[in-house]
């Protein structure tokens, strides 16, 4: 055979050895060959010999490029759109023959030289689309027939987010990674970029964000490398600068960054997480718990943030004396303005709003608009101040201004025409962020911080620096510390009363200029130093280690799928190095804490292993509620668990009538008796199951037994709920052929309740905030930390256990209506205090273990 040397070279050189033997010719391919031509497989000819001698003379082909390219009449201009190797794009640019076909040839073998001479990667397409695995179609054909149309992403998008950066890389150096939620002119991201202007002098930095903005060039200037990525763990091992691989710390810069714990757990590099939002508006609150488990040092910007953190903390056992400490991103300096200075402000101000303010006192306002911010509380503040005859201006700088906004702006719009905000003559005025901000505060006797929740904004450190008092509320920023009231121009009133904000602002004098003073001179703070440095102790401190991923497999960070086990291990195991709790070690762990408890409501905790009921034993009577907001899985259920068969009574409740008739048939069809009740769309599904026993729908005996489950989207319809809902059914019945044993176990004279044992460690999460409520009824303190409860809310009871949690309650008690939030209500409450009404019964509670189903 004659081989084209130019293309027989480019093969040679990109493909393995193996493969060179196995093929020496990109133009011939013998397994497609066999493959495509049946009757040749079958006559077990010599796939090269009969192409060469009789297949192309008969038309047959030899690659997938020319099948395909029978096709797709633009396979050609689709290919060079993903070649990135310099010779065969300059072969390809040249028109040598064949070169596309070597091209289309070479990226179909696969990893690893996909990747590395086009922007097409067959793993990376496979782990950005899983749906993709199982169809049977080659991932390479799939993009380039189908992919492209539907805009799938290749590693093109990824290495368009990967920027060089304007500092070369020392070897010298260790490396570190900054990493920004994103990168725009706010707060945070502010802050992320003195972080790495500071940790350029020291470090080879890499600084990495979700999501672009304008301060990328300025942070290009300080770092190797700038990569943007919504998906970090994911996308990391395919961008190509080798810089990244030699990371050896990070910081991420706010709580949002959250999304890079997983990347850094499977690669073993420790972090800081330099935290700057509060736990009230953080949501979903699993960002604050990845954060809390997994970063090796947490520093908040205030005392004020690292409180309102406190009872997360509580939940996942965060040593916060040892693995937390408080850093101001900047220095509190006070300083002040020459006359000149001043004049040119005003000046200045003057002109934006058309409005004098020589000789009247300013109040300046700044951050985005928002609820948050409190930009309706400042214009209440101007409203009453106006009132009072004072011909005090306010002015709010900053964007976000939307009247179309039907969440904020709406409203704050109305308010704002109410107020006669930026009309002729009006002490109320706002501007958009624009260059003349340092002028806004410049000119600013006062400056308002209205925020009802605000770590510590930088535009406080800005209005001291200008020599203007603050006024602020109390609990609302990190600036309500004695570390900052101790100074006489911060001035914090009660939170949210707009009216002690303005008498306190009207009776602040103006400022006045002070000669021969400027801008505060201090040396730059260096906060990323001493980020390092407790960094560093906190590892050092560290001599007990965690290994081998304990007795649950279950994930947290990443997925339960096979190829994640290593990961998962890890996450555990850091966990558990650092003491924190989400997911049980083992059994032993369990009946240990247990022990050592000296709690009331864990006297008669216990945990013992699944076990099935023998056929011979007797089963006692019980009966079973479902709750049934969705029905879809009713008829499935019935028909598959022995247990329900076996059961005296099955009550079904549900909330329409509609549902009710439905129930019924539902249960003719399955030949399983139900009765089928109507209750209101209150409490989920445990107040209908507590109504059986306040309204007379159980029996009068109060050591009934009673099974309660229920039928929830949340459980049956998702992969993962799907298997949450298995197992626990499977621990409280069995399965098909058989009974589990915690129907006997139920109805021996101690126990009261049993449940599964859930390998996750939950602590009382937002319904702590309900404690204090309710801390009168129990015997004595609630624990720290519940220790063990009916996760997911199924489980088997006695009558009386039930009457006693509706007597904790009281019969009037005020139920909150849908729409409920996703934790932190009476119900969800409910959930964790089964133990704690068992035990005021006089009885014990007991945890089954099932360690051989999948817990999702």
């Amino acid at each position: 055979m004659t081989l084209d040397t130019s293309n027989a070279q480019l093969w040679a050189t990109h493909v393995s050895p193996r493969q060179l033997r196995l093929r020496p010719d990109f133009a011939f391919d013998p397994e497609f060959y066999l493959e495509n031509y049946q009757d040749l497989a079958k006559a077990g000819v010599d796939p090269e010999t009969h192409y060469q001698t009789t297949g192309r003379t008969e038309g047959r082909l030899g690659t997938t490029y020319h099948k395909l390219r029978a096709a797709v009449s633009d396979l050609d201009s689709r290919l060079a759109t993903l070649v990135t190797n310099p010779a065969l794009r300059a072969a390809q640019e040249a028109n040598q023959p064949g070169i596309c076909e070597l091209i289309f040839e070479l990226i179909l073998l696969g990893d690893p030289v996909d990747r590395k001479i086009s922007h097409f990667s067959e793993r990376f397409y496979l782990d950005r689309y899983t749906d993709l695995r199982n169809v049977g179609m080659s991932p390479f054909l799939h993009y380039i027939q189908h992919g492209m149309k539907e805009k799938r992403v290749s590693l093109r998008a990824l290495r368009e987010h990967q920027y060089p950066g304007h500092r070369p890389y020392d070897p010298d150096k260790p490396t570190l990674l900054i990493a920004l939620h994103e990168f725009s002119k706010t707060g945070a991201p502010i802050v992320g970029l003195e972080l790495a202007r500071e940790a350029a002098e020291t470090h080879n930095v890499v600084v990495a964000a979700l999501r672009g903005g304008p301060l990328l060039e300025q942070l290009r200037d300080h770092a190797a490398c700038v990569i943007i990525t919504d998906n970090p763990n994911l996308d990391f091992d395919y961008f190509d600068n080798p810089i990244l691989r030699h990371i050896q710390m990070a910081v991420l810069n706010s709580v949002e960054c959250f999304l890079f714990a997983p990347l850094l757990v499977r690669l073993g590099i420790p972090w800081a997480s330099y935290i700057h939002e509060y736990t009230d508006y953080t949501r979903p609150a699993y960002k604050c718990i990845f954060m809390a488990l997994y970063s090796d040092l947490i520093v908040y910007s205030s005392e004020q943030v690292r409180r309102s953190w406190q009872d997360l903390l509580r939940d996942v056992s965060f040593d916060t004396a040892s693995d937390s400490v408080v850093l101001p991103q900047a220095p509190f300096e006070m300083a002040g303005l020459k006359p000149a200075q001043l004049k040119k402000a005003r000046k200045a101000l003057s002109a934006l709003i058309g409005t004098e303010v020589d000789g009247r006192r300013v109040v300046v306002g700044a951050g985005h608009v928002q609820w948050r911010k409190g930009t309706d509380l400042f214009v209440l503040t101007a409203q009453i101040a106006r009132a009072q005859g004072d011909d005090t201006v306010f002015v709010w700088i900053g964007d976000g201004l939307n009247h179309e906004d039907v969440s904020f702006g709406v409203w704050l719009d109305k308010h704002m025409r109410a107020a006669g905000a930026n009309q002729p003559g009006s002490n109320l005025h706002f501007l958009p962020a624009g260059p003349y901000y340092p002028h806004v505060m410049q000119a600013a006797d006062v400056f308002y911080l209205p925020s009802r929740l605000d770590p510590l904004p930088n535009v406080v450190f800005d209005a001291a620096k200008a020599g203007s008092h603050v006024v602020l509320f109390e609990q609302g920023s990190g600036f309500d510390d004695p570390v900052y009231t101790a100074e006489p121009t911060i001035h914090a009133v009660e939170y949210g009363n707009v009216a002690a904000a303005c008498e306190t602002i009207l009776a602040i004098p103006r400022k006045k200029a002070k000669p021969g003073t400027g801008a505060a001179t201090a040396a730059k703070p260096e906060v990323l130093s001493r980020i390092l440095s407790s960094l560093t102790a906190r590892l050092r401190a560290q001599t007990d280690f965690v290994a081998g991923g304990g007795a649950y497999d279950v994930p947290v960070l990443f997925t339960a799928k096979p190829e994640d086990a290593a990961a998962r291990a890890a996450e555990r195991d850091k966990m558990w190095t650092y003491g924190r709790r989400l997911v049980w070690l083992s059994q032993d762990s369990i009946k240990a804490e247990i022990a050592a408890s000296d709690n009331w409501m864990h006297r008669n905790m216990r945990i013992e292993r699944y076990a099935v009921l023998d056929a011979t034993a007797q089963v006692p009577r019980y009966g079973v509620h479902i709750h049934a907001h969705y029905i879809d899985d009713l008829g499935g259920d019935l028909l598959y668990y022995k247990a329900l068969h076996a059961a005296e009574r099955i009550i079904v409740t549900t909330d329409t009538k509609r549902k009710v008739k439905q129930i019924e048939y539902i249960s003719r069809e399955a030949g399983v008796p139900v009765e089928a009740l109507l209750m209101p769309n209150t409490g989920r599904d445990i107040l209908p199951f507590l109504r059986l026993f306040s309204e007379g729908h159980a029996g009068a005996d109060p050591d009934e037994i009673w099974c309660h489950m229920h039928l929830k989207k949340s459980l049956g319809t998702s992969a993962t709920g799907d298997v949450w809902k298995r197992f626990l059914l499977a621990i409280l019945l069995g399965d098909n052929t058989r009974l589990s044993d915690a129907i006997t176990r139920i109805t021996a004279p101690e126990t009261g309740l049993v449940a599964p044992m859930d390998p996750y460690q939950i602590g009382w999460t937002d319904s702590r905030r309900l404690l204090p409520r309710f801390a009168d009824r129990f015997p004595g303190p609630l624990p720290e930390h519940p220790i063990l409860f009916p996760c997911g809310n199924m489980f088997w009871t006695r009558a009386r256990v039930a009457a006693r949690m509706n007597t904790l309650f009281g019969p009037d008690y005020p139920w909150p209506n849908e729409p409920l939030p996703n934790d932190g209500t009476e119900f969800h409450l409910i959930e964790r205090l089964w133990p704690a009404v068992t035990e005021m019964e006089g009885l014990g509670s007991l945890f089954i273990e099932k360690t051989d189903q999948p817990r999702g």
